[in-house]
């Protein structure tokens, strides 16, 4: 009958050094993907607000209390309300993250996708697309595009939403949907399996085109009713968002080359 017998000192030790050398050389790795030879993007984007939009009337909403300021991780925060006689509010948000306390918060973390899913809405398929371009003094940028329910089951709310993550368009790989047998499931979960889902993709983006999460981040969201046909709603965010939203594009490629120079 043979004896199984304990590892000696030797053993342990040789084990010990094989598995911090793999621990180091994982921590390595991921580092210099990052910082050696980084990826230089050819533009960056930053986006400022107006609370003039010609024709509307601007309503803040009331300051947010502390345990949200916590949360979110920022003052550097806009939320309010426009509207104008005769046509459909548009609900705006939109908060801004420096490169110093930009790793407090993780933008992708707080969506709708995730946030309202966590309120009670619930995603609809109004037949919309998962995201669409708004145009920006001829530059196209990328937003989200969903349909909410909200918990009495009488509103059917559309918003849009675009991510900067150290100035580069953070595009989501996919968008959740309830399970089909949800009905009635608690909030909490289908939460949870929203986070999940944006958590995978988020790992996945930012491995594969290599954007650093230590630069400044962005949030932008805009939404407005979207009673029946999803395409007028669309249409309304669409024409909107350059009323509220300023771009600025810069290209730090060409700029860094210059200073070298």
């Amino acid at each position: 009958m043979n004896t199984i017998q304990p590892p000696g000192p030797g053993q342990l030790l040789r084990r010990s050094i094989i598995l911090a050398a793999l621990f180091v050389t994982a921590v390595g790795t991921a580092w210099a993907w990052y910082n050696v030879s980084p990826k230089r993007f050819p533009v960056a984007y930053h986006f400022f607000n107006s609370t003039n939009a010609p024709g509307w009337a601007y309503q803040p909403d009331p300051p947010a209390d502390a345990t949200v300021i916590e949360s979110l991780a920022t003052t550097n925060l806009v939320a309010g309300v426009f509207t104008a006689p005769g046509k459909t509010p548009f609900t705006v948000f939109m908060g801004t993250w420096d490169a110093a306390n930009s790793k407090e918060m993780s933008v992708v973390a707080h969506t709708p996708d995730i946030c309202w899913v966590g309120a009670g809405w619930v995603p609809v398929d109004l037949g919309q697309p998962p995201s669409t371009n708004f145009v920006f003094d001829g530059t196209l940028i990328p937003f989200e595009v969903r349909a909410f329910q909200d918990t009495s089951k009488t509103h059917v709310e559309m918003t849009v939403w675009c991510t900067l993550v150290s100035g580069q368009v953070f595009e989501e790989s996919s968008r959740f949907v309830p399970p089909a047998n949800s009905a009635g499931t608690d909030t909490r979960l289908l939460q949870a399996s929203s986070s999940r889902n944006h958590l995978r993709s988020q790992f996945i983006r930012v491995l594969t085109d290599r954007i650093p999460g230590n630069g400044s981040k962005q949030f932008v969201r805009f939404s407005t009713s979207a009673e029946g046909d999803w395409r007028p709603a669309l249409e309304r965010l669409r024409q909107f968002a350059p009323l509220w939203l300023k771009l600025q594009v810069t290209h730090p490629a060409a700029e860094g080359l210059a200073s070298a120079q």
